[in-house]
């Protein structure tokens, strides 16, 4: 019996939402476009006509995969980030639409610096610093990550991008191998505290690498690491980007100032929460 996609996105979104899934139809509709290679035009115009039996079959097995409380950018292979797609897998973080401010406060700072050097610590998938080196053609970026397998994922969205031959790469802990000075440090760092690890969300407990998400009892130790080091690594009126937790402005601040930091500045994301700190090297 055929299967149009219109009763195959209204059978899946039903059976998201009788699981609890927060965006039932959205997914349900993301999934089979992907499932039957179809824009969200041609999804529309073509939502009477009947799914192949190979795309039935592929939205089948992401509709099991999705009930199952894998996230949709998993199950795809891909994450948007500042309107490009990167790679993503379970050896990396997917990258969040908050951490896009970071990016539009690095254009802001570099504006007049269009061939900045950056250094991108603990870069997952590499979007920040690649997004960047996409806004910027001149600019040249290093990223750091503890995993081997992170900075492959990083590696690849770096040559399907085009921004490849600008990047260097290193395998290490924070500025384990890093050289010279930078005009920008940026950093999204695990800042999740050990309690709340434990009443992490399973779709994200499940599926992003544990090393991306835990920063220690209070949240706070990935800082503390990069903070103490940095100044060295800092180019003269250069700045550093930190993300942080929703409740660690305070916090992150006092790690700055005890380490000869001051004036640093914390700005808010789109829903009112205390997500990005700011500082420039001390004169």
């Amino acid at each position: 019996m055929s299967l149009t996609l219109k009763d195959a996105k209204r059978g899946a979104s039903a059976q998201f939402a009788a699981a609890g899934l927060p965006t039932p139809d959205l997914d349900a509709r993301i999934l089979l476009g992907h499932a039957a290679g179809l824009t969200p035009a041609q999804m529309i115009a073509q939502s009477r006509d009947a799914l192949s039996p190979k795309a039935r079959e592929r939205f089948q097995s992401f509709t099991a995969r999705r009930l199952a409380h894998e996230p949709v950018d998993h199950i795809l292979g891909t994450r948007e980030f500042y309107g490009r797609p990167f790679k993503i897998s379970k050896d990396v973080l997917s990258p969040r639409p908050e951490t896009e401010m970071l990016i539009d406060e690095a254009l802001v700072l570099l504006k007049d610096n269009p061939a900045a050097r950056i250094l991108d610590l603990g870069t997952g998938s590499g979007a920040i610093v690649i997004t960047l080196l996409a806004e910027l053609e001149r600019a040249s970026g290093t990223a750091v990550d503890v995993s081997s397998a992170a900075l492959g994922i990083a590696k690849e969205n770096a040559q399907q991008l085009g921004v490849a031959s600008r990047m260097d790469w290193i395998k290490g802990s924070w500025f384990d191998g890093a050289e010279g000075v930078f005009d920008l440090i940026m950093s999204n760092p695990p800042y999740i505290t050990d309690t709340a690890m434990a009443q992490l969300d399973p779709e994200v407990s499940g599926f992003d690498p544990d090393v991306a998400l835990r920063g220690g009892p209070d949240g706070l130790n990935p800082y503390r690491d990069i903070i103490s080091k940095m100044k060295p690594f800092m180019a003269k009126g250069s700045a550093a980007l930190f993300e942080i937790g929703f409740d660690q402005k305070d916090s992150v601040l006092e790690i700055l100032e005890a380490n000869g930091f001051k004036g640093g500045i914390c700005k808010a994301d789109i829903c009112g929460h205390d997500r990005m700190i700011k500082v420039y090297k001390p004169q």
